[in-house]
């Protein structure tokens, strides 16, 4: 444990954080390897984050998408694969002999009641994890899910201003937020609405979202949005009965479970709301709708850049099509 929270307080990137931390656990339970996967945005396969004890080629094996023990890991169950070559719930089992994997153990990472991926511990011979021992990484498997979840949150705070510096078309800068977004945190989707001059709500950048459901459930966002209007970040658990929202059934049909509302704020005004939308249900906590209020402060910094810059272009073709005119004339 001390070995792990060195690492998880260190400077280090989440990747080398988590490489740590797998080292760590590998040789305190004398185990072959472990490895951190995440769910894709999608929901359909688990990606590599980091990992101990594994060669690059059993890396490299092909995308984790059907195994049955996953599936039951990503329900929020520890699952035990005690031979590996003969069990139907390993997607590769030739991959894993020729790798010396013998048992597998899939713990979920969960964070709030929603798992967001699964630490994996692979053992050389038949092993068995006492109950200390199954404690000590359900612990160290809940430290691993925050390293990852505050990582992701940090992530995009980055990206977003780095998008933001790479182009001043207003345009382009709410696209690539929305998709930032969404590709980080692994949601079904996110969009920006932004007030128009007479204070409506207009829909400028979505990414993840159907196009029917863009048409109905856009058009009347609820009272949520107007709380988020006020100046703060607004928390949806149950997007398919919350009164605070409209359009349940499309919702449900969307498979879109809660919404966080967030306002993009510019010199303590509201220009904005963007709004997440998660596949399962997620209760974010206060710390990462700091994040996100900060992440809102950003975009709307950027947002309120391009429209200048916009602005001043509009009217430098302004002058310089009068100027034309002017010579044209005399």
């Amino acid at each position: 444990f001390e070995e792990v929270g060195d690492a998880f307080i260190s400077t280090l990137g989440t990747e080398e954080k988590l490489e740590k931390v797998a080292s760590a656990i590998a040789k305190y339970l004398d185990i072959k390897a472990c490895h951190f996967r995440v769910l894709s945005r999608d929901q359909r396969l688990l990606e590599h984050v980091a990992s101990f004890g594994l060669s690059k080629r059993f890396l490299d094996k092909g995308p984790v998408d059907a195994e049955k023990s996953v599936a039951e890991a990503l329900e929020g169950n520890i699952v035990m694969v005690e031979d590996c070559a003969d069990d139907p719930r390993i997607q590769f089992p030739k991959e894993h002999v020729e790798e010396g994997i013998v048992s597998l153990l899939t713990v979920p990472l969960s964070a709030r009641g929603n798992v967001i991926g699964v630490m994996r511990l692979s053992s050389g011979e038949k092993k068995e994890f006492s109950e200390q021992e199954l404690t000590a990484i359900k612990t160290l498997a809940s430290f691993s899910t925050s390293a990852i979840t505050h990582a992701m949150f940090h992530d995009i705070l980055g990206e977003v201003a780095a998008a933001a510096r790479s182009s001043l078309d207003l345009k382009e800068v709410l696209e690539s937020t929305v998709r930032v977004v969404a590709e980080s945190l692994r949601v079904r989707g996110s969009t920006i609405r932004l007030l128009d001059r007479r204070g409506n709500l207009e829909l400028r950048a979505t990414f993840g979202l159907s196009q029917k459901y863009l048409e109905t459930a856009s058009t009347d966002p609820g009272e949520a949005v107007a709380e988020a209007l006020k100046g703060s970040c607004v928390a949806i658990l149950d997007a398919h009965t919350d009164p605070r929202i409209r359009h349940h059934d499309e919702m449900v049909r969307e498979k879109i479970s809660s919404v966080l509302f967030v306002p993009l704020m510019s010199r303590k005004k509201v220009i904005g709301v963007l709004s997440v939308y998660t596949h399962n249900p997620y209760t974010f906590s206060e710390d990462e709708k700091e994040l996100m209020t900060a992440l809102g402060e950003q975009c709307a910094l950027s947002i309120r850049n391009a429209q200048m810059y916009h602005t001043i272009k509009r009217r430098y073709q302004d002058v310089v099509d009068e100027i034309q005119e002017w010579f044209e004339h005399y």
